[in-house]
């Protein structure tokens, strides 16, 4: 890990050595001194070394891996202002509640509605002393439907509960929790499921009323805002970066959505 005299404030990035993390750390670079954590100490401090960042191990799912980021982060870098937790992991398909292996959903819950948790348990407790801080944490579309996943649409239901109840714990001491719902993302990770499963982005687009899937820069951008000064006013809400998934989807019971005028 390097070290850092930038006199920058410090944005924390989970999940940062990819994806939307990734995104997120590349776009907040020119105003934060970034670290970037992952599993992949290699990949991290490849992003970190591009973005003039650090790069750190960081296991989400292990408070005492977690305690030790953040003390390092803060004794080498300096205190964390902001903070973006992408880390998690997906259910690769559907399982019914009989076939679904306890262990394999435990990890998938544990990793994203735990992990989170523990990450903004640790972040925001040091943020509250300091009395300023914002927190984003990463929740998904099939946190607020019925969705055949089951395993990560509960770990995703539970960020965004998480996400609230910690802005209404810190709101007084100056810190401020927010959540992104990102829609269906062109990711590096999804072009290559698509490639391997031979799948289309057009049943999705259909359902859409953008018409399109998303790309993971325009998700940064929603959670750059939340973490700025220029969402002051703005904590305990969840920001649904999705075409407009959420409010059209329910089109395809009836005519679907209408096309261009």
């Amino acid at each position: 890990m390097n070290t850092s005299t930038s006199t920058k404030p410090v944005a924390f990035i989970t999940g940062g050595a990819g994806g939307l993390g990734e995104a997120t750390a590349r776009l907040l670079a020119s105003d934060y001194q970034v670290v970037v954590s992952d599993l992949d100490l290699d990949a991290c401090e490849k992003v970190a070394r591009e973005i003039g960042g650090v790069g750190i191990v960081c296991d989400v799912n292990s408070a005492a891996s977690v305690a030790a980021c953040i003390a390092k982060i803060e004794s080498t870098v300096g205190p964390v202002d902001a903070m973006a937790h992408f880390a998690g992991i997906i259910q690769e398909r559907r399982y019914t509640p009989e076939e679904f292996d306890q262990d394999r959903w435990d990890q998938i819950f544990g990793v994203n509605a735990r992990g989170t948790w523990i990450v903004c348990r640790e972040v925001g407790a040091r943020m509250a002393q300091r009395h300023r801080g914002s927190i984003v944490t990463i929740a998904s579309v099939a946190g607020h439907r019925s969705w055949p996943t089951h395993a990560y649409a509960a770990s995703k239901a539970a960020v965004l509960s998480i996400t609230k109840n910690l802005a209404s714990e810190w709101g007084r001491s100056g810190v401020r929790v927010n959540s992104v719902t990102p829609g269906f993302t062109m990711t590096p990770h999804m072009r290559k499921l698509q490639a391997a499963k031979g799948w289309t982005t057009d049943r999705i687009s259909k359902q859409t009323p953008l018409g399109r899937w998303l790309e993971p820069h325009e998700i940064a951008e929603g959670v750059a805002f939340l973490l700025s000064a220029k969402a002051s006013a703005i904590t305990g809400i969840d920001l649904a970066i999705d075409g407009g998934w959420l409010a059209g989807i329910n089109w395809g019971s009836h005519s679907g959505l209408p096309g261009s005028r």
